[in-house]
């Protein structure tokens, strides 16, 4: 299994896309009559995710602020943006009141805990067995935030911040994705001149 851990805002949405007119809000109605609503993703960014998706069958993890609304939610706007592939989960907030936790903690915990995987420095042959019984192949990390951890750093596709990056995900952070995705962590870990 591959997996992308996922962020929207600056991802999936962007300035020029709310300059276009999309990332507008979008409302629907629940089977029991509640009413939500989100920000529609940017077409662009949403046509080289899905394409990385059909290309890798990877699993979503989301990342994103947007899992504090619940994963029926974010399957649900899923569903309403015609987006491919099936998340299944979403990291848990370690942040508290007090005390601000990188992101990249949250996902190294979900990789732990969730789909009991973990990095092995010290033997590819460990590492081989980890990805066995986890079934855990490799994984990205698509964020505009920099928050992530030392051991991450292969695995993380940077959709830099606007203004330096006024586009979202796009063609070249789709090119970045497929070529990290087409290794294990093993290989990424162990291959000479990383």
């Amino acid at each position: 299994m591959k997996v992308i851990f996922l962020d929207i805002d600056g991802v999936l949405n962007c300035e020029e896309a709310y300059r276009a007119g999309e990332c507008q809000y979008q409302e629907w109605i629940w089977e029991d009559g509640r009413k939500d609503h989100y920000q529609r993703f940017c077409s662009w960014s949403k046509e080289w995710l899905n394409k990385l998706i059909e290309e890798t069958d990877a699993k979503i993890v989301i990342s994103s602020t947007w899992r504090m609304s619940g994963i029926e939610f974010m399957k649900k706007v899923w569903e309403l943006e015609e987006m491919k592939g099936e998340i299944i989960g979403i990291t848990p907030s370690l942040r508290s009141k007090d005390i601000d936790i990188p992101r990249g903690l949250e996902i190294d915990y979900y990789l732990e805990n969730d789909l009991k995987f973990h990095h092995i420095n010290w033997s590819r042959e460990e590492q081989d067995r980890i990805i066995r019984e986890s079934g855990v192949e490799n994984y990205i990390i698509i964020d505009d935030d920099s928050d992530m951890l030392y051991k991450q750093r292969h695995h993380f596709i940077h959709v830099l911040p606007s203004p330096r990056n006024k586009r979202g995900f796009d063609k070249a952070h789709y090119v970045h994705a497929m070529g990290v995705l087409g290794w294990t962590v093993s290989d990424i870990t162990y291959r000479e001149n990383c």
